[in-house]
């Protein structure tokens, strides 16, 4: 999302964060920064985050000194919610859609790392950004707890932090501003700037 990180590619940054993740653990929970992403999403509905939207964000995300932009689009309705990254080429590199009934489907780009998993982004976006009761009742149910703080979350899984993120917007507000948040699991950041379209 920032104009400096244009030059970087976002397949060899998609390919870090792979590199960053362990590979004795399954795909979804080697990039994602909430434990058992799937079954998270499993135990939430799109209806769950209150209300229809459309959104663009620019994901920046860093590990050490290599920094990768994305575009990704958001559509939100009470019966599925669809996210879709793209390079700064406009290159699609994932999607993936989330349903009222609890099912996940990904589909991916051939130049997508395979450790990459679409379901876990979409599951950090959905525990930082979703409805805190309904996150915390999900996450518990799988076995991590919910802190919050104002402006902020953080996950922990057997009292270890896996994800520390800052909102910046209200909750139930428009999904317009900065988000930035902390992969511990897998060692990289992330700042989105968001913008909800009216």
């Amino acid at each position: 999302m920032i104009a400096w990180c244009l030059r970087r590619s976002v397949v060899s940054g998609l390919a870090l964060m792979a590199m960053a993740a362990c590979t004795s653990v399954p795909p979804e929970a080697a990039s994602s920064a909430v434990p058992a992403p799937k079954a998270f999403l499993e135990r939430l509905r799109p209806a769950d985050l209150g209300r229809e939207f459309e959104a663009v964000q620019l994901v920046s995300v860093s590990r050490d000194d290599k920094v990768i932009v994305a575009e990704v689009r958001l559509s939100v309705r009470k019966d599925r919610l669809m996210f879709v990254a793209q390079d700064m080429l406009g290159q699609r590199l994932m999607t993936v859609t989330w349903t009222g009934n609890g099912g996940v489907v990904e589909e991916r780009s051939p130049n997508l790392p395979a450790l990459v998993s679409p379901a876990g982004m979409l599951a950090d976006l959905v525990a930082i950004c979703g409805p805190e009761e309904a996150v915390r009742r999900a996450l518990e149910q799988t076995g991590s707890q919910l802190v919050t703080d104002p402006g902020g979350r953080v996950i922990l899984r057997d009292g270890k932090e896996t994800l520390r993120a800052t909102l910046g917007w209200q909750p139930g507000a428009r999904w317009t501003g900065r988000l930035m948040y902390r992969n511990v699991r897998a060692g990289y950041s992330v700042e989105v700037q968001s913008v909800e379209q009216s």
